[in-house]
């Protein structure tokens, strides 16, 4: 019997990328409230796989900053949503912007995702 081309197909051999899902930790300083982002004490980790879409440089009050706009595909995991932060396993972090559960079939995931920070 064959699935015929509606079935999704990923291929994992390409999930090369150890990820690791930041939560929302707040916190306070001297200047008032703040946020920080940390995994948690069992960390929810996936592999996937990293395309660069595009990158771009931006003067933002008076300093160049760069923006890193990210196509990570993994297996599905309902944790992954957006507006949460996702950081590889060399420390470079990412803002889930949007998620595709492709074919709503909770197979695998196209996660879009903007860089924060240097993002080598």
């Amino acid at each position: 019997m064959s699935l015929g081309s509606d079935w999704p197909t990923v291929d994992p051999g390409r999930f090369r990328h150890q990820i690791t899902l930041l939560e929302q930790v707040a916190g306070s300083d001297a200047s008032g409230a703040k946020v920080d982002y940390k995994a948690d004490d069992i960390p929810v980790t996936a592999w996937a796989d990293f395309e660069y879409l595009r990158g771009t440089d931006i003067i933002k009050a008076g300093q160049d900053i760069s923006q890193v706009y990210v196509k990570v595909t993994m297996w599905f995991r309902p944790e992954f949503t957006a507006n949460k932060r996702i950081q590889t396993s060399d420390g470079a972090q990412f803002v889930i912007q949007a998620v595709e559960n492709v074919r709503r079939m909770n197979i695998y995931a196209v996660l879009m995702c903007l860089g924060i920070g240097p993002n080598n």
